[in-house]
């Protein structure tokens, strides 16, 4: 996880060391990543993916493809490489899956979006930290659902979600295939770009940079 914490480091930076940083972020390369998992993708339909503008989208392709994570075909899109699907593979290690949701049941009916994390340091990682971090990069609010022995918690809320809210729980373990020790960010705004983007960083933030 060091090689995806330093390259997302060094794709994230100016073109040149006192340059202006470019317009897209860890999450933004995340995202491009995954989305280039199932199939290829032009950069014009990446830029409205992503949420950025086409300039920026084309910096981050131009970007991944000088470090070998992609190859552009004029014709077909951007495609991962091998390497790149060696990068992706190590971060599905850690973000096995993610999806749009819905909180309703829960009294939120407000876009939202869940990210399943993996790994023993997410254990150790303060969820007040996570919910700043998903704030902050654009989320109204988070929930941090945990698995323990096959249960369901919402910490320092409800110790078996299952109790009061059947349908969330069952929602959760039809759109996730859960371990033991994993945790389910789901984080929810206005806007449903908003939302992906803010838990996303939650869920990068447990695998990278704690």
């Amino acid at each position: 996880m060091n090689k995806l914490k330093a390259l997302l480091t060094e794709l994230s930076r100016g073109e040149i060391p006192k340059g202006p940083s470019p317009a897209f972020t860890p999450v933004h390369l995340v995202k491009a990543l995954l989305l280039l998992e199932s199939s290829s993708m032009g950069r014009q339909l990446m830029s409205k993916m992503l949420g950025l503008g086409e300039g920026s989208a084309r910096t981050l392709v131009k970007r991944l493809a000088e470090r070998k994570l992609v190859s552009i075909d004029p014709v077909g899109g951007c495609n991962l490489t091998e390497e790149g699907r060696l990068i992706v593979s190590e971060l599905r290690q850690t973000i096995p899956s993610s999806k749009e949701f819905t909180l309703e049941e829960f009294g939120i009916k407000l876009p939202s979006f869940a990210v399943q994390v993996r790994g023993p340091s997410v254990l150790t990682i303060p969820i007040t930290k996570l919910r700043d971090v998903a704030v902050k990069n654009g989320a109204d609010g988070m929930l941090v659902f945990t698995v323990k022995d096959s249960k369901i918690s919402l910490p320092m809320i409800l110790d078996d979600v299952s109790r009061d809210y059947p349908r969330l729980v069952e929602m959760i373990k039809s759109s996730f295939s859960l371990r033991d020790g994993d945790f389910i960010l789901i984080g929810f705004a206005e806007d449903k770009n908003a939302a992906e983007h803010g838990t996303l960083a939650a869920a990068i933030f447990c695998t990278l940079e704690y």
